[in-house]
Formats: structure tokens, sequence, C-alpha cells
């Protein structure tokens, strides 16, 4: 009996072990009656700043010397990591944060996306919204707004053009013998028409070119006469045929003189009534009438009267300015756009400022086929109207080819739209004192003072104008002095 009592204490007391080492290592496999209770430790919860809803110790909006001992997130902003809810959702509960009432993810606060921490940093492609202190502010900067308007564009092409005279409506008259002038007619600035004597030169080979061609006339009516004899004789069999054959040849030696003495003739501008005049008056003077190839205006004369002219003297310039040829100078990133047929519409530079410019419309009839190695730009030509002669040759302007069909837009001053890093932004008037960046997409081409706004912008809503510069300077606070180090 001691014996069986003895074993079974022996196993009490091993049984009392497991259980004390088990509560120790592993006191989840101990029923919940049996497990050990810890002590109680009373957790404090971290002091919330009760102004911006997360934790006293990473409110960096209170306390902003903390920004340089804790570790800010870089993908969401200028949140401590600590309270970022976007990379650790958890944090919602853990520390009670009162979150952005639109459903951002952020701390209220903080939520760049709200842009109701205009101190923060914004995330890529997010720019916060710029609070002044007080109305009187904006008007003492001097910001102005206005607002976005729509209207009809298309999209256009503007580059530098200068105009020219059409070459198809443009002569340059010369003599073409040597001699003196002895008649000037057209003065500078006359309309002429065409065939008008323009001015009459007294040379000494007109005169030697009538008297060949006379003598030439005369030569083959001499030959086709001894010719005709010849051969009704040679037909009877009283002359040789021999005979016959000689008069031939005179005669065609006598036509092709004829004929080079009517050529040049022909050449002096001569035209077939006048020869047959010539022939019938037997005329042989010296002098030669200059007459106007094409109608228009004299735009430049260098006849004096008794002037000595050689073939190649340039005495007049004729030109049709109804209408004009425009040279524009595309840069070749843009030339596959440009096409022949396309509108074109020229400004002249240089026009007083208080007359409105006039624009000349036209068409684009050829594209360049090489790029000049110097400028990398092609030359493209347009036609333009011309009917009241205000478009004068060689007038420097700028060009703008419609590219596409007309559209309705919607459009600001040039001076509403800024650049940051790689965005557009133009700066939408909210409250007073209050503006909002708003992102846009920009059509390349531009129009005066005006540009188009292809997207991010609604007809109405008022845009700052003048100051506009600086409320993006105010966005980009935190990057001024980027890179600097101290001496």
């Amino acid at each position: 009996m001691k014996t069986i009592l003895k074993g079974a204490l022996i196993a009490l007391g091993g049984l009392a072990a497991v259980g004390v080492a088990l509560a120790f290592v592993r006191p989840d496999l101990l029923p919940a009656w049996a497990r050990p209770r810890a002590a109680s430790v009373t957790s404090e919860p971290p002091l919330q700043c009760k102004e911006h809803g997360v934790p006293e110790k990473f409110c960096t909006l209170c306390h902003k010397e903390l920004k340089s001992s804790l570790t800010l997130c870089k993908e969401h902003g200028n949140i401590p990591e600590d309270i970022c809810t976007l990379c650790h959702p958890e944090l919602k509960e853990k520390y009670d944060i009162t979150m952005c009432p639109k459903g951002h993810g952020l701390p209220r606060d903080f939520c760049f996306k709200c842009g109701t921490n205009p101190s923060a940093s914004a995330a890529p492609g997010e720019v916060p919204d710029v609070k002044l202190a007080s109305a009187e502010i904006a008007k003492d900067i001097g910001i102005e707004t206005a607002p976005a308007t729509k209207e009809k564009r298309a999209p256009t092409l503007r580059a530098n053009a200068e105009t020219a005279y059409d070459a198809r409506r443009y002569a340059e008259i010369r003599p073409r013998v040597s001699g003196f002038l002895s008649e000037v007619k057209a003065d500078l600035g006359d309309a002429v028409r065409k065939g008008e004597v323009l001015a009459v030169v007294d040379s000494a080979e007109v005169g030697a070119a009538k008297a060949r061609y006379l003598s030439a006339r005369a030569a083959v009516e001499l030959a086709q006469a001894t010719y005709d004899r010849t051969k009704s004789l040679a037909a009877t069999g009283a002359v040789a045929a021999r005979q016959e054959l000689e008069t031939q040849t005179a005669l065609a030696e006598a036509q092709a003189n004829l004929r080079e003495a009517t050529q040049r003739l022909k050449n002096l501008r001569f035209d077939d009534a006048t020869l047959v005049r010539l022939a019938k008056m037997q005329d042989t003077s010296s002098l030669l009438v200059i007459t106007a190839p094409i109608g228009g205006t004299v735009v430049a004369l260098e006849a004096v009267a008794g002037e000595a002219v050689e073939p190649t003297t340039q005495i007049y310039a004729l030109a049709d300015t109804r209408s004009m040829w425009l040279w524009i100078d595309v840069y070749e990133s843009d030339i596959d756009a440009v096409k022949a047929g396309q509108a074109v519409t020229f400004t002249v530079s240089g026009a007083n400022p208080a007359v409105k410019a006039t624009a000349f419309a036209g068409k684009v009839t050829w594209v360049g086929t090489e790029v000049d190695p110097m400028t990398r730009t092609t030359r493209v030509r347009a036609e333009l109207a011309n009917p009241d002669g205000r478009l004068r040759a060689h007038q420097f302007g700028r060009a703008e080819v419609q590219l596409g069909v007309e559209h309705e837009a919607v459009v600001v001053p040039r001076e509403a739209v800024q650049r940051r890093y790689q965005d557009h932004l133009v700066f939408v008037a909210l409250a007073d004192g209050v503006y909002h960046p708003q992102r846009v997409r920009v059509r390349p081409a531009v129009r005066g003072d005006l540009i188009e706004v292809a997207s991010g912008l609604q007809p109405g809503q008022r845009v700052v104008t003048t100051g506009a510069f600086l409320l993006k300077t105010e966005t980009m606070k935190d990057a001024l002095g980027a890179g600097c180090t101290d001496d």
C-alpha cells in the first residue's frame, strides 16, 4: 500500500513539473483556466495633435523642426512615412488618424490631393493650391484674372516668311542689242499693258539685220523665178537637166539665208506682222522698239535717254502685283505637316501698333525639296492675293499655315499658361486669394496673344493672367536652393 501511494505522489509531482514548464514555454497549449495571467499593464495612447488628427510626435505641421528627424514618404509627398496611410493602411486604426473626408486615403491635413496643406510638397503630377493671406495681398501684388473663352480655331503652324514678286508675273526688260536709248516712254510706277511701247533703242545692229532680211527676201524671189523658168525649159529639152539642178540649189540656199535673217529679227522681238510691214515699206532704219512682254506696273527703271546700252543691260522691270509669292521658312521637324493647298495668312512685322495689322490670305502652292544646311529650314511657297497693292516685295512677317479643319476650342491669354517642370499650368481663381493650379494640355500652335487649351479647362473658368508667374514660384518654394551646400 505504501508503495502504491509513493508511486502516485511521484506521478503527480511529474505532472506538476510538466505543467509549470508548459506555463513558461508554451502557455497557449494549456486550457484557458490554467494559463498564467500576465500583470495588467496600462498602455497610454499616443498624444494626439487635436488640430491635425495625427500623433503629436509626427505632426510636422505643428513642429516643422521634426522634418529633419523624420523620414518622409518619397512616394506620396511631404508626409512622415510613419503616418502615410497609403503605404501602411493599418496605421489608421493604430493611431486613430483623422482621414481625408474626400476618400483620398491620406490624413486630412496632409492630403495633397485636397490641397488642404499648402505648405506640403505635392506628389508627382500634383500641385497644391496657393492661398494668400488675404484678398488685399492679391490686389497689392497686381494679380488679375480673365475668363477662359471658346472660339473657332484650327491647328496651325507659325513661321517666319518673306514676300516676293510672283515670278510668273514678273519680267526684266533688256534691249538685246548694243546701242543708245533714243526714247524713254514709261516711267517708274506706270501701269502698262502687254505690247505697250516702253522705250526706243537706236542700234546699227538693227539696221544691218533689217537690210539683211530685205536682201534675203529679194534673193529668194530671184532664185525662185530663175528656178521656175529653168524647170519649164528643162521640161521641153531646151536646157540641160544639170542647169535645173543648179538653180534648185541656188533657191534652197537663198531660202536658208532668208530664214536666218528672219530669225535674227524675231530674236529682236519683231513679229510676223511687223516683218510684213517692214518688207512692204523697205524699212532699214536702226530703231528698235522695246515693248512690254506682260501687263503690270513698272517697278524698276534704269533707262535714261541717250544712255548707251548693251544686250544684257536691264532697263525696266515689270510686275503684276495683284498676286504675290510668300516664301515661308519651316523647320524640318514641322515640314511633314505642310501640304500644297493649305490655307495661309500672312501678317507684316513692324506694323504700326496703333493700326490693326492686315492679314493677307492665300494658299500653299509648293513645298521645298531641300533643307537649308545653315538654318535647318525648308522653304515653302504660298500665293497671296494682293488686289489693292498693299503688299510689297521683300516684306518680313509671320505666316500662319492652317494644318487642319476648324474646330471650337478653349483659349486663354498667353501669360496665363505657366511651365512648371514638364507640365503646363493655369491658376484657376477659386475664391479671393485662393488659386488652384490646374494642369492643362496646350496646342503647339498659337495665334497672337491667345493660346489654345486642348484639355484641363472649361469655358468660363477664371484664370490668373497678370501675376501667374508669381503664383507658380509659390508652388516651387520647396525646390528653391535645392542642391546647394554650405561653405
